[in-house]
């Protein structure tokens, strides 16, 4: 179903693979179809990006009456094909500096990440302070855009190890909605810290993707992972369709950078959000609970 053999290597500061036509056209068209066919999403989010995430109950219908999405679904929530994933990035960047320093051995199907809004504290609770032995889950969603949707530049949650994209629709690139990949602008061999929200300016361009039908990206979720989406403009264009998904441990991910280890620090906030908008930074110092 999926030709993972066409995945190359794009030149960035962290490891990214990208393919084109690893999905075919008439499959990405049954999907399209499914995600249109589905009569609730479970959220919105990012001004026009609607949701069928894993966990919840609609999901769970959604899956069971979309075959061609159960069937993407089961394929990317095995461990087999995780194992899969993990060797290609191995193989393909044997020589990258980030490593993840607690590798999982268990892959929990049922586990997802927790898609309700928490304070820092209570996210710090759930996450814990013991980083060892870590178990790794799929987290993923069958996801639509419409107009005015977009994604500043950041990291993603601290306790990812690969995050994936599969484009559905063909998005010119003149209305936009393209994953851009961004490095910051001063070059150190060594950082103190990764800010996981930098300031646009501190940033500049490496690549842009405009959203091909069939086309798949996966990146390593390093901590300088900086990565966003330019300003979707839906004007004689299809929907932005996709699916988004991570691989995740249970726990925070300790990355190794030529070793010097990284500790993610969650910023302490009585607002309640989702795990995806809490301000977690990767610094060398061991966070105090």
């Amino acid at each position: 179903m999926l030709k993972i053999e066409r995945l190359k290597i794009i030149k960035s500061n962290f490891p990214v693979l990208v393919g084109d036509k690893v999905l075919s056209k008439s499959i990405c068209k049954v999907l399209i179809k499914e995600i249109s066919n589905s009569k609730s999403f479970d959220d919105m989010i990012m001004g026009g990006r609607s949701r069928i995430n894993k966990g919840s109950k609609n999901f769970n219908i959604y899956i069971k009456n979309s075959k061609i999405s159960q069937k993407i679904f089961k394929l990317f929530n095995s461990k087999s094909f995780y194992k899969k994933i993990e060797k290609i990035f191995k193989n393909k960047f044997e020589n990258t500096s980030w490593k993840n320093e607690n590798l999982p051995n268990i892959f929990n199907k049922s586990k997802f990440t927790i898609k309700k809004k928490l304070n820092s504290s209570e996210l710090k609770k759930i996450l814990g302070n013991n980083y060892k032995n870590p178990k790794v889950n799929l987290d993923i969603d069958f996801s639509v855009s419409r107009g005015g949707y977009r994604l500043r530049p950041h990291r993603d949650d601290i306790t990812r190890l690969y995050n994936f994209l599969i484009y559905l629709t063909d998005i010119p690139k003149k209305n936009g909605g393209s994953l851009t990949i961004y490095k910051k602008k001063t070059k150190k061999n060594i950082r103190k810290s990764f800010r996981r929200f930098p300031k646009i300016n501190e940033l500049e361009i490496v690549k842009e993707f405009t959203p091909k039908q069939g086309t798949v990206v996966f990146f390593q979720s390093t901590p300088n992972s900086y990565h966003g989406v330019k300003r979707f403009i839906e004007k004689n264009c299809p929907k932005r369709f996709f699916l988004y998904g991570s691989y995740a441990l249970n726990k925070p991910v300790i990355w190794n950078y030529k070793n010097t280890l990284y500790y993610p620090h969650i910023i302490s906030t009585k607002k309640r959000m989702l795990t995806s908008f809490h301000d977690a930074n990767y610094l060398t110092t061991v966070p105090k609970h």
